[in-house]
């Protein structure tokens, strides 16, 4: 099944659609480069973006390196900001904990998937007092297929004030896999659906923003060439195609997008080359 895996706790909530984004999101219409480096013999990653061709480029220098089973990585801006960021999967049984600084403010994560029919995910913002957490889990088997549901909150501690609340719904049959949510505090439902066919993955989703009384369709389709490019396009109900295409030889991966819209203005066209 290809939005239920193999582990016995289900999705976090942020994940219960991933089948269908992983298909009809993704896109980037920026310049990236990421080039490995050594300076004084420690190995970090270059990295360079460009949003705009009148634009200045950024970069940034990433050190990863691993110290007691935690993942730390540093990344320095060309600006001179500081982002220190610690990942340790081991510290609990079934639970990842994830910390970062940017030397100003921190962030905490904790993910714990210790029963197995659950997940939950809790962030902390410090010191805005920002909290939010999500929860999911599996009802078994409905009308035949898996059914996984989930809701997420967040608020200001600091004043009260509730800042997220979603609620979404993961389900499978028949090859079918549907994906609802209802998020930004009842103003956005989101209904998706996706299925192997054609050597890939078709998927399709209709997005209602009520605030606005707007509704975007979307439809596209993943797959991996016979010659090991990976292949997707989408294309929307305002007539606007997408397509990406990655390459990868050895350490070495380009992936290539590009963009139009129904009117057959200049496209959007971006490229991301990443070594290892």
């Amino acid at each position: 099944n290809i939005c239920f895996g193999l582990s016995m706790a289900p999705p976090l909530f942020s994940s219960l659609s991933k089948c269908v984004s992983d298909v009809l999101s993704g896109f980037s219409y920026d310049a990236r480069l990421s080039q490995p480096i050594s300076v004084y013999s420690a190995p970090l990653t270059l990295k360079v973006a460009q949003k705009k061709a009148d634009a200045p480029a950024t970069f940034e220098v990433v050190h990863s390196t691993t110290v007691a089973d935690a993942k730390l990585e540093t990344t320095v801006t060309g600006g001179g900001d500081v982002n220190i960021k610690a990942t340790h999967a081991k510290l609990l049984s079934n639970m990842k904990l994830t910390a970062s600084t940017d030397l100003g403010s921190a962030k905490i994560e904790s993910e714990y998937t210790g029963i197995s029919d659950m997940a939950v995910k809790v962030v902390a913002n410090l010191p805005s007092a920002k909290c939010e957490g999500s929860i999911t889990k599996e009802l078994g088997k409905v009308a035949g297929g898996p059914l996984t549901v989930g809701m997420e909150v967040g608020g200001n501690a600091s004043n009260g004030k509730l800042t997220k609340l979603g609620f979404g719904a993961l389900y499978g049959h028949g090859g079918y896999n549907l994906a609802a949510s209802l998020t930004d505090k009842g103003d956005t439902l989101k209904v998706g659906c996706a299925t192997s066919a054609y050597s890939g993955t078709v998927a399709a989703e209709v997005v209602y923003k009520m605030s606005k009384t707007s509704i975007v369709g979307t439809a596209g389709y993943a797959t991996t060439l016979a010659t090991g490019e990976k292949l997707k396009t989408t294309v929307d109900s305002s007539g606007t195609a997408a397509c990406s295409l990655g390459l990868t030889s050895g350490p070495s991966s380009v992936t290539l997008c590009s963009s139009m819209g129904v009117d057959f203005g200049p496209p959007k066209v971006g490229v991301k080359i990443e070594r290892k």
